[in-house]
């Protein structure tokens, strides 16, 4: 029962330090995000798209080994974890909390391209076909005819 008991601890150790890395990794995202670079933008990518890979494993872990342990306690006994669950849960709070600052980020940017793309494409009239819409393809120019 202690070898599972301490397993899980370590188990909540690694996951704390992977989800710091992972609020280190989204600063280091959304640096390059404000700063439009591209390099370090693919790079804090990278390392998220592992550390989340990391992350899912530890969790399926976490919950065996969790699953193993609330089959042999009784209901008064406690693992010593749950300080190290209550810092994990705030800790993945605030990278979801950053990784949505970021997204917005990313939907703003998207949105100042789209509205420079319609700039340098300049507008034309626009006419409504047979079934009363506006088609989009005749406002589009491309960039080499413009």
């Amino acid at each position: 029962m202690d070898s599972i008991q301490n397993n899980l601890v370590a188990v909540l150790n690694e996951q704390l330090s992977c989800a710091q890395a992972m609020l280190s990794t989204l600063a280091r995202e959304n640096q390059a995000l404000v700063e439009g670079d591209p390099e370090l933008l693919n790079a804090a990518s990278a390392d998220k798209a592992k550390l989340v890979e990391t992350l899912e494993a530890l969790e399926a872990e976490r919950r065996s080994l969790t699953a193993a342990i609330e089959t042999t306690l009784t209901s008064t006994e406690e693992t010593g974890s749950e300080p190290k669950w209550h810092s994990l849960l705030q800790l993945i709070a605030a990278c979801k909390q950053q990784n949505q600052r970021n997204g917005a980020l990313v939907k703003a940017r998207t949105e100042q391209v789209r509205m420079a793309l319609k700039l340098l494409r300049g507008s034309e009239a626009e006419f409504y076909d047979p079934s009363g819409l506006t088609p989009s393809s005749r406002s589009a120019r491309s960039l080499g005819s413009a």
